[in-house]
């Protein structure tokens, strides 16, 4: 993705989150967002067509969502600024900024082997108390991990597994010599 369409989408989500003047009504409009991309995935074909007219898109946009009008607006404004390609990621910023207004952090936590309940909540714990909101946390396993964990969190990778305490390690030493 380009610069200029790293920018549109950031504007156009900002936007569509304006729109929301409650953190429920943002709920609601991203959940909106979310179900009109999954149900637009079925006619992707259809909507990026250039042999399909820009009406006859805005009239599927309409038909397919008509319990959320402003939703449809909203993607009827894309496909007017031929911005449709962007829905996928205007949709993944939309959510990110309802994750802000709700204080919610988001993390995917990688693990040799299954952890258990109580690690899972200390794990989560953690994470709040460094992040600084209510942790959300998918839990993974990766029998390529040794041990410890690697933790994916606001595009920041915490490596505390056996591995990279290694590569620290070797790196270190190689630095010495």
């Amino acid at each position: 993705m380009n610069s200029s369409d790293r920018i549109a989408l950031q504007r156009y989500a900002a936007a569509y989150d304006g729109l929301s003047s409650t953190n429920e009504e943002a709920v609601r409009r991203t959940a909106d967002l979310r179900a009109a991309e999954e149900a637009l995935v079925s006619v992707h074909e259809f909507m990026t067509s250039p042999r399909v007219t820009l009406q006859q898109k805005k009239d599927a946009v309409r038909a397919a969502l008509a319990g959320a009008p402003v939703t449809a607006s909203f993607i009827e404004l894309l496909l007017d600024a031929k911005r449709y390609a962007l829905l996928p990621a205007v949709t993944r910023e939309v959510e990110a900024l309802l994750d802000g207004r709700l204080n919610i952090v988001r993390a995917q936590v990688f693990s040799a082997r299954e952890l258990s309940a109580e690690q899972k909540k200390k794990t989560e714990e953690a994470l709040s108390a460094r992040y600084g909101g209510k942790a959300e946390v998918s839990f993974h396993t990766d029998p390529n991990l040794l041990g410890g964990l690697k933790i994916w969190c606001r595009g920041e990778l915490v490596d505390g597994s056996l591995q990279g305490q290694l590569a620290k390690l070797q790196e270190e030493l190689t630095k010495s010599r």
